[in-house]
């Protein structure tokens, strides 16, 4: 559309001028003006999501907990890795971006990038990938102490990685396992601290 339009202008009946301003002026804004607008809608630096090479299934990360992780920094970024359980507490606000990249890692440390998969039932799909799930809160989980209970709700992000089979990651009783085994984790976390 801009070449269409430069020719347009250029075949117009302004002076050279003008026919210049008018096509130099978009080109010479377009990179500041795209970052000022990416940095507005809070584009971030990708951060690296390291998960088990064997883990199937959801991961989640829980976020604003005293008792969790600061992120890793690995290679200048900011890495999570996850644990065998599949559930990452930090202490960290929510991260509203969903910037990532994301690496099966085994034991000896080697990683291998695994793509993200926008539409679940695209058919060219090729295992691995990751799907971003939903964002919420669970809870609230009773948080108590000799003196007083505090009820907080438990903040988090969910990723599903199919890595050998995509079927029945999506099963409602696997689900529900799931989110007392968080409740259960981050309890057992917020006793600790």
């Amino acid at each position: 559309m801009f070449i269409l339009g430069a020719v347009l202008v250029f075949l117009s009946n302004h002076t050279i001028k003008i026919k210049l301003l008018t096509t130099l002026i978009p080109l010479i804004l377009y990179f500041p003006l795209t970052y000022l607008f990416l940095f507005a809608y809070n584009y971030s630096t990708p951060k690296t999501i390291l998960i088990p090479s064997i883990y199937e299934g959801t991961i989640r990360i829980i976020y604003e907990e005293k008792c969790g992780n600061n992120y890793d920094e690995i290679d200048g970024k900011k890495t999570l890795k996850f644990p065998e359980n599949g559930i990452l507490i930090l202490n960290e606000e929510f991260d509203r971006h969903v910037n990532y990249k994301y690496y099966l890692i085994d034991k000896s440390g080697n990683k291998k990038e695994i793509p993200q998969v926008l539409d679940y039932k695209a058919k060219n799909k090729i295992l691995p990938y990751i799907l971003v799930g939903g964002s919420g809160t669970l809870g609230p989980t009773v948080h108590a102490n000799s003196t007083y209970t505090e009820e907080k709700n438990i903040t988090f992000s969910d990723f599903y990685v199919y890595n050998k089979d995509t079927a029945n990651l999506n099963d409602f009783k696997k689900e529900q396992i799931f989110n007392s085994l968080t409740t259960e984790i981050v309890t057992k976390c917020r006793q600790r601290k």
